[in-house]
């Protein structure tokens, strides 16, 4: 290589050195320097060949002048010292036509290794190669909102609970009872609230097509009550109660029989008819804490002075099957979280005295007590009973599965005890807060987190562990409230916001 050629590979080194460690912040490595090295070369046989391509011009025109160009025709210069012409003048434009060949063959394979170059690049950024299938992620990503119901009345509004329909989530707000369809959300059938009144109970779920509604004014009793046919919305019948109506939290429906804790009296009606079937009359100096039933048994929590009992009867007949007094020496609150197996949510104003869920047996033997606060945290209870965030826990499968505060001031983990001997079963550390708990047709544990949209984790239910999971498109982002509701549908799940703060929406679908 000339002396110009090995100029023009410096400069072109210099230049694609520096360019690349300017845009790169590092000097090349790789097929980076591969490409580098290449464009040097090229530079350098490019500047050769354009060194030689002007060598050869002025001789050629030297040889031969122009006729008419003033030139003498007798040369009257030196003769020539040098090699004959006839014999450089095509050693020169072959060199000249050798080096412009040259140039194109290295820039071309410039070009190629580049093109490696950049789809290498491609390759690791991607984390993937393009001719291999990309694995299967762990994490099923979806479009956050299927679609979204807008919020109802003012900030800090409560609803008053839910039920999961299969393919739709029917919602208690404060202005009625609607029902939405999982798919794309329009409202299946209402039962609105009459004009100045305002939902105030509904039973936990439904039995045998049936739920049970209540309405009240504003400052009265929660006192009319209705039975709504959930295939279609009908209300099937209505009882306007006496006295001070229900009593907060009790009431229930199992099987065909709906159950309501009134004033001084536990009734059971039809739920086909509303004719009643049973009463029990609550003994002196005792007040109803908790009901709930299935098609055969109906547990009952009583306070009584400054003690507690558990009762289970019979649903059909209201025919007293066992009773249990419960470990309690001051006021206590209790919530039915489950009626067969037998699980009960107590804390009692003695902070010293019982804060636990307690298990029982069919006959009301007391089996496991699982301490609201310990090792794993303060765990999260139903409503009325925990003094922390509240949720419904889950029973399946021999376990009880809640959520758990530890380090934060909210709840982080979902933790599963067992039903046989209370001992741990398995934890779920979440990366934000877990805010609800669902059990999916196949058995698997949703837990919503809240991040983005709402995060959904499904859990293996023998063990705890994510194993997929719906991860919100953050493409569009709604809010979830404090105290949200999960409910699966087929092909995703319906978020229920029941407390409004910010606007937020009633409902809406993670697909």
């Amino acid at each position: 290589m000339t002396r110009d050629g090995v100029s023009g590979a410096l400069f072109g080194a210099a230049t694609v050195f520096l360019a690349a460690g300017v845009l790169g912040g590092s000097w090349p490595t790789g097929w980076a320097a591969a490409v580098c090295a290449l464009v040097c070369a090229a530079l350098g046989v490019t500047v050769l060949a354009a060194r030689r391509g002007r060598r050869t011009a002025p001789e050629v025109r030297d040889a031969a002048p122009l006729p008419g160009s003033g030139t003498n025709d007798t040369d009257t210069r030196a003769p020539r010292t040098g090699p004959d012409k006839t014999d450089a003048e095509p050693r020169t434009a072959a060199s000249g036509r050798a080096s412009v060949v040259a140039a194109a063959a290295v820039w071309t394979l410039a070009l190629i290794v580049a093109g490696v170059w950049v789809d290498g690049d491609d390759t690791e950024a991607t984390g993937k190669a393009p001719a291999k299938p990309a694995p299967t992620a762990s994490l099923d990503t979806r479009p956050a909102v299927a679609w979204s119901i807008p919020g109802v009345g003012r900030n800090h509004d409560r609803s008053v609970g839910f039920w999961g329909l299969g393919s739709a989530v029917a919602q208690g707000r404060i202005d009625g009872l609607f029902a939405y369809d999982g798919t794309d959300g329009h409202v299946r059938w209402g039962v609105p609230a009459p004009t100045r009144e305002a939902l105030c109970a509904m039973t936990p779920d439904v039995e045998e097509g049936v739920g049970l509604i209540a309405y009240g004014r504003h400052d009265k009793p929660c006192a009319t009550l209705l039975a709504v046919r959930v295939s279609d919305g009908k209300v099937l019948w209505k009882r306007n109660l006496g006295g001070e109506g229900l009593v907060e939290g009790t009431l229930a429906v199992g099987g065909t029989t709906a159950l309501s804790a009134e004033e001084g009296v536990v009734r059971a009606r039809s739920t086909e008819s509303g004719e009643q079937r049973w009463q029990r009359a609550v003994p002196k100096d005792c007040e109803t804490l908790a009901v709930d039933a299935d098609a055969t048994r109906t547990l009952l929590a009583e306070q009584c002075g400054k003690g507690a009992r558990l009762l289970a009867l019979d649903t059909r007949t209201g025919a007293q099957r066992w009773t249990r007094d419960l470990p309690v020496e001051s006021d206590a609150t209790a919530a039915v979280v489950s009626v067969s197996p037998v699980v009960l949510a107590v804390d009692e104003a003695d902070k010293r005295g019982t804060h636990a869920f307690l298990v029982f047996d069919d006959e009301g033997a007391p089996t496991v007590t699982v301490p609201l606060s310990g090792a794993e945290g303060i765990l999260s209870a139903p409503e009325g009973v925990a003094a922390q965030d509240f949720l419904r826990p889950v029973v399946r499968d021999g376990l009880l599965v809640t959520l758990a505060q530890r380090e934060s001031m909210v709840p982080t983990y979902a933790v599963a005890y067992s039903l046989k001997d209370g001992r741990k079963a398995w934890s779920y550390h979440a990366e934000s807060q877990t805010m609800a708990l669902a059990v999916e047709p196949d058995g698997r544990i949703a837990v919503l987190e809240n991040q983005g949209s709402g995060r959904i984790a499904l859990l293996d239910r023998a063990t705890g562990k994510a194993a997929t999971g719906v991860e919100p498109d953050t493409g569009r982002t709604v809010g979830i409230s404090i105290y949200p509701e999960l409910v699966p549908v087929p092909g995703g799940h319906v978020v229920l916001n029941q407390i409004l703060m910010q606007a937020e929406p009633a409902a809406y679908a993670l697909r």
